[in-house]
């Protein structure tokens, strides 16, 4: 076993200069990738769990029974997940392939959180001891040239990671990877279809509170990084589907007038009473919005495979 890091640690300036560079916008966002730390990571996997956070209900099954039609496609392939997280999906989709199969594979988990890397490996690698694993840390955004092409790759992305993403870095990381993408490369991506707003918003505000929870985390890695001073409870979580947009935007509302200090500013940021910091989008795709993906990385659809709702599908795309 084999992980690689290439993540900035805490006090990287290209790290403090991205975030106070978002902070100083109009209006103030933090990008997504911050959720992840050791805590962000556990919360998400919690998130997982939910009655109403209605994903992973979906794309497991039906991941389970998409890998029964692509297994003869994984012998003597490189399985590449981005954005593996605590690796339960993939585990999924190798239970469904024989294990001689397994032993011609290489997996590569590739995530923000080494954490989530390293406890995700020792799992999988006393689970399948017969399979080659190499774990990269890294933001696959940025850093999808460090991923070894020597052998046929089969990049799996799961759980509608790429909504994540505005339309504009979608394309661009989807046109990133389609070029470094061989011949015989294929991907399997997840992409959350656009269904009942009611449906939508109850998965991002449970009862319970944890995706609000996770929301606020990311001030405390703010803090992390800037040496800021975000107390969470003078934010509220909001989460609500705008449909001109077609995605789910989480923010985080000022609940009071706030004066954010860091000893990287002259002078403080002022956050006004109801203000809110854009923290994440989740766009929700329909087949039009799937082949215009595809379109974008220079890849075609082969395959759709949806659930009987078609609340979520998983997508087959190969070079064209």
């Amino acid at each position: 076993m084999i992980i690689e890091d290439y993540m900035p640690k805490v006090g990287d300036n290209g790290t403090q200069e991205l975030l106070l560079s978002c902070l100083k916008s109009n209006p103030k966002t933090l990008p997504s990738v911050f959720f992840y730390d050791h805590h962000g990571s556990e919360l998400y996997e919690e998130i997982t769990r939910l009655d109403e956070y209605y994903p992973p209900k979906i794309e497991i099954p039906l991941l389970r029974s998409t890998a029964r039609k692509l297994k003869s496609e994984l012998k003597d392939c490189d399985i590449v997940e981005l954005g593996s997280g605590d690796c339960s999906k993939i585990s999924v989709l190798l239970d469904e392939v024989p294990e001689k199969i397994r032993r011609t594979i290489v997996y590569y988990p590739v995530d923000v959180s080494k954490n989530a890397i390293e406890k995700s490996a020792c799992n999988l690698q006393e689970k399948y001891p017969e399979m080659g694993i190499h774990g990269i840390t890294a933001d696959f955004l940025k850093h999808i040239e460090k991923i070894p092409g020597d052998r046929k790759r089969f990049f799996c992305f799961f759980g509608s990671t790429i909504g994540n993403l505005s339309e504009e870095k979608a394309i661009e990381f989807m046109g990133n990877l389609g070029k470094e993408m061989n011949e015989n490369d294929r991907l399997l991506l997840g992409m959350d279809m656009v269904k009942d707003i009611d449906v939508l918003e109850k998965a991002y505000n449970d009862s319970k509170g944890v995706t609000a929870e996770f929301n606020k985390n990311i001030l405390i890695v703010t803090n992390n990084h800037l040496g800021t001073n975000f107390n969470p409870d003078d934010f509220e979580h909001v989460a609500f589907f705008n449909k001109e947009y077609s995605r789910i935007e989480m923010h985080l509302r000022a609940k009071k007038d706030l004066e954010v200090s860091s000893p990287l500013l002259n002078e403080a940021i002022r956050v006004k009473k109801g203000e809110t910091i854009h923290t994440e989008n989740s766009h929700k795709y329909t087949v039009e919005g799937i082949r215009k993906m595809a379109d974008a990385a220079g890849l075609s659809v082969a395959q759709i495979f949806s659930d009987d709702k078609r609340w979520f599908s998983l997508v087959e795309m190969v070079k064209k």
